[in-house]
């Protein structure tokens, strides 16, 4: 009778691991998608001086993980992307991660023979 809760217990901690790991794969992917949409011409918007810096503008620049796009100017350095928005990304592929290992580790599980501490034994 133990045996069966277990299995069953198992088997809905998996899917449970799963769909933490796909749901927050699928918000990673939207804030990526949002953050990337939000810097595509960034740089032309600084270099038409549609962007408010403050003084000459220096240089652009972008990266793609996180997407960002910045523009330095002479006085201070605007970006795309804000602090909230790098924290919340980080977040979620911590969680993506987290899960999945999680989810790999119930699926395989791995003995572990130097932990053998059986009293008697020895």
């Amino acid at each position: 009778m133990t045996n069966i809760r277990t299995a069953g217990g198992g088997r809905r901690r998996a899917v449970l691991l799963g769909s933490v790991a796909l749901l927050s794969l699928a918000a990673a992917g939207t804030v990526y998608g949002l953050l990337y949409a939000r810097s595509l011409d960034f740089d032309r918007r600084c270099e038409r001086g549609l962007v408010a810096g403050g003084g000459q503008l220096l240089e652009t620049g972008a990266s793609w993980l996180p997407p960002d796009a910045w523009c330095r100017f002479e006085e201070q350095s605007v970006s795309t992307t804000p602090f909230w928005a790098l924290l919340l990304f980080y977040a979620l592929l911590t969680v993506v991660v987290g899960a999945s290992t999680a989810l790999t580790r119930q699926l395989r599980p791995r003995p572990y023979p130097g932990l053998d501490l059986r009293p008697g034994q020895g």
